[in-house]
């Protein structure tokens, strides 16, 4: 696969992080920023019950609303969990506040995608479709979490 040349950047727990959309597609971006620590600041009008309890048990915060052109101004990096056309609306208002985006929902109109990563001895270790197929990315993972236990068990 041809594409823009992959760039590993450690995001800080406590940078700053704006991600849009309530959903299932939200859920599961919001799990993986959670799972490493970070404290994303949401942005929906709602959400789904697994996120309102990962907020109930404080793990980030949210503003019960639609967002705004102001809200990007605020934030250099933005997740944009919505549907391929509410992304469409929010993405202008991202580029004039120059913010790095991921659109969840159009990995190619993005700056930035998750990796499907872990931590073998001092090393972390990350496979990343670009954003084009996390399912596919999650899978190779495995494979070589798979691959490294199995080396390190046998003598």
């Amino acid at each position: 696969m041809k594409g823009p040349y992959g760039l590993l950047v450690a995001l800080r727990n406590d940078e700053p992080l704006l991600v849009v959309g309530g959903g299932p597609l939200a859920e599961r971006k919001m799990a993986t920023l959670l799972g490493a620590g970070c404290r994303p600041h949401l942005v929906a009008p709602v959400l789904t019950e697994s996120l309102l309890a990962d907020h109930d048990r404080g793990a980030f915060d949210w503003e019960p609303r639609e967002a705004t052109r102001e809200d990007f101004r605020a934030f250099r990096l933005v997740l944009l969990a919505l549907p391929p056309g509410e992304t469409e609306k929010l993405l202008p208002w991202a580029r004039e506040a120059r913010c790095l985006v991921n659109c969840a929902s159009s990995a190619e109109k993005g700056d930035w995608a998750l990796l499907a990563q872990f931590d073998s001895d001092s090393c972390r270790v990350g496979v990343g479709s670009g954003g084009y197929d996390p399912a596919l990315a999650a899978g190779k993972k495995e494979l070589i979490c798979r691959f490294l236990t199995d080396r390190e068990v046998k003598p």
